[in-house]
């Protein structure tokens, strides 16, 4: 069997928001409420005089089959609208699952977008702060470095001119006190 063309006029498709279901699709079969019992052909082979009547408000093209033929043609309609309504309704499936997936992939675009903006961020306040250790680590080596420079030079002090001087003032004190007390 060939393929059918699944375009569609706007006529007979009405457009529908995406957030809205798909309409449902009844088909009429009162038509069949009232049709006469049927009889076997044993027991009598006329046709009733009159076509069964139609009571419901069904549109005007709706008979009541009274043969093989019009059974036939009334299923191949029935079944041609089953298939414009599965394919109008395919289309729009799919309409609303490309929808979904636009929408899902502006927000997840949005949300890495904002990932990636705090990741640079925190890089940015990391850097800033190895920096700023950096610095304070600079600063307290050069700090050291001086204190143990100054620490140095007042122990050479001590050592070369004030001890000497100390023991000078000790042993001229020294002398001192043996000469006034008369000591050798």
């Amino acid at each position: 069997m060939g393929r059918r063309s699944t375009k569609k006029s706007s006529a007979a498709i009405p457009s529908r928001s995406p957030s809205e279901s798909p309409p449902k699709f009844k088909f009429n079969f009162s038509c069949f409420n009232n049709v006469t019992s049927y009889s076997s052909p044993m027991k009598n082979t006329e046709l009733p005089a009159e076509p069964p009547t139609v009571t419901s408000p069904a549109p005007a093209l709706i008979k009541a089959p009274s043969t093989v033929a019009d059974l036939k043609e009334m299923t191949s309609s029935n079944v041609d609208s089953i298939k414009r309504h599965l394919d109008f309704s395919h289309s729009e499936i799919l309409k609303d699952i490309e929808a979904s997936h636009s929408r899902l992939y502006k927000r997840y675009k949005i949300q890495n977008q904002a990932c990636q903006q705090i990741i640079n961020e925190a890089e940015k306040e990391f850097k800033k702060m190895n920096d700023k250790i950096k610095e304070t680590l600079d600063t307290m080596q050069a700090s050291y470095k001086e204190l143990i420079a100054e620490s140095q030079a007042s122990s050479n002090r001590l050592c070369k001119t004030t001890i000497p001087e100390l023991l000078q003032s000790v042993d001229k004190a020294v002398d001192a006190l043996r000469s006034r007390y008369g000591v050798a």
